[in-house]
């Protein structure tokens, strides 16, 4: 009894402390019903737009007191708030509750209701001489009632950062006019998609690219939209970006009809449609998916050299038009492991397209600028890029 008595002070300790804006001395220790748990270490990526500092928050509320988020900042000890501090709109942008669908009538994601939780999605521009050791994350909970003070107990805890550099990788496909469509961002929907399988959060998808080819007047598409064959990635040559032996191959799904619902019934094992997963040197996994019924010539242990062609883009699995999805992960399930961080060792770079949904209704591209030659980047979200 003295026991769960104990229990339950701390937590109402914890909420008292919040509301009424206690302030601990930098070493002190502190009580908050808020637990934080970052997901995996925070990785460093160089970009087409800079440096991303990218890692994700899980918050959980184990108090029965709404809380609400007013400020989330991130930084080092020696200067709290020096990367990011995110508020308002930013703060909103920041978070979200996987599973909750949008529109659902229910208190904006800033308000992590009790005993539920919310993610918080990192993807912070760093400066070139931006100091990343020691990284700090703190939050401000605003106060529930409105009597209560303004300002509320910040808590903040050691984020972890990955020292292994990112897996350097070759072109999957060749030619130029490829799309990197939802790619780095922190609004991707690779991004934002937090999977739990085998009884662990994960994201698989976290530096996921779709690659889609434009044609050469800059359009997705030429000619019937509801036709593979007018999507001009269809058919191409999917390349094996590293030296290394076949992992798994998925083979016999249907190609889907561009813009309809698949062909065959979504699960963990189909999603992916016709694939191959490619077990590299140093023990990462390079995953392609949606391949061309039949397209992939490769077997199970089989060992490749870079370069080789592994298949053909194509339509098949959660996919409504011809692309190549990529990533790369820690374990060879593509569902079932940790998106790692990679960059290409060289490509060039012909600018980024603005609007999807005008590319996505058929508009035509064009580029403002010559391609520039880039090496040992990830292309961010919707640039348009050559190998």
């Amino acid at each position: 009894m003295l026991r769960r008595r104990l229990a339950q002070v701390l937590v109402a300790s914890g909420v008292l402390a919040a509301a009424f804006g206690a302030r601990a001395e930098p070493d002190a220790h502190s009580i908050t019903p808020l637990d934080i748990r970052i997901l995996r270490p925070a990785s460093v990526v160089p970009a087409t737009d800079g440096r991303h500092l990218v890692f994700e928050a899980l918050i959980s509320n184990f108090s029965p007191v709404p809380m609400t988020l007013a400020t989330v900042r991130l930084g080092t000890v020696a200067q709290p708030a020096a990367l990011a501090r995110f508020e308002g709109a930013a703060l909103t942008d920041l978070l979200s509750r996987p599973g909750r669908p949008p529109g659902d009538g229910q208190p904006p994601v800033t308000v992590i209701q009790g005993n539920t939780y919310a993610a918080a999605l990192f993807d912070v521009h760093l400066g070139d001489d931006a100091e990343v050791a020691d990284l700090r994350l703190a939050l401000t909970i605003a106060p529930f009632k409105p009597d209560l003070p303004d300002t509320t107990l910040n808590t903040a805890v050691a984020v972890p950062l990955g020292r292994a550099p990112p897996v350097v990788v070759s072109a999957p496909v060749a030619g130029t006019g490829w799309v990197a469509f939802n790619g780095l961002s922190a609004a991707s929907i690779h991004r934002t998609t937090v999977m739990v399988v085998d009884g662990q959060a994960r994201v698989p998808e976290r530096y996921a690219i779709d690659f889609m080819r434009l044609t050469a007047d800059g359009r997705e598409f030429g000619g019937d939209q509801a036709r593979n064959e007018s999507w001009p990635g269809y058919g191409q040559a999917v390349l094996a970006v590293a030296d290394g032996v076949i992992e798994s191959v998925r083979d016999g799904f249907p190609d889907n009809v561009p813009g309809q619902p698949p062909a065959q019934k979504v699960t963990l094992d189909t999603i992916a449609g016709n694939q191959v997963v490619l077990r590299m040197k140093g023990g990462a996994y390079a995953f392609y998916a949606h391949l061309i019924p039949g397209s992939i010539p490769v077997r199970p242990g089989q060992a490749v050299r870079k370069g080789e062609v592994l298949g053909r883009l194509g339509n098949s699995g959660q996919s409504d038009a011809p692309h190549l999805h990529f990533q790369v992960g820690d374990g060879g399930h593509i569902a079932a492991s940790d998106g790692l961080p990679f960059v290409f060792d060289a490509f060039t770079l012909a600018g980024v397209i603005p609007d999807t949904a005008t590319a996505d209704a058929g508009a035509a591209w064009r580029a403002d600028q010559p391609p520039e030659t880039r090496r040992r980047q990830l292309p961010t979200e919707n640039a348009v890029m050559g190998f």
